[in-house]
């Protein structure tokens, strides 16, 4: 896996699928829930910081790392 090797490099593209252009100033960070384990403490972590301002959100993060097949896969 690729957590294990490499540095912070250009690996992906991300676009918007509603068709709206990135902002220019926006910076992504592309984690692979599913298969990377330090990418799960990640995405608990994120969902733990935005609990009390989106707390639907931090609840469809946390059941997306108990069951990702059940969300989109997000790649073509």
């Amino acid at each position: 896996m690729r957590e294990k090797t490499g540095g912070f490099e250009h690996r992906f593209n991300v676009s918007r699928v509603d068709g709206k252009p990135c902002r220019s100033e926006a910076r992504y960070l592309v984690l692979d829930y599913a298969g990377d384990p330090h990418a799960k403490i990640a995405v608990e972590a994120y969902a733990k910081s935005i609990e009390s301002e989106n707390p639907v959100m931090a609840a469809d993060l946390r059941a997306a790392l108990v069951n990702p097949t059940d969300y989109p896969d997000q790649h073509s």
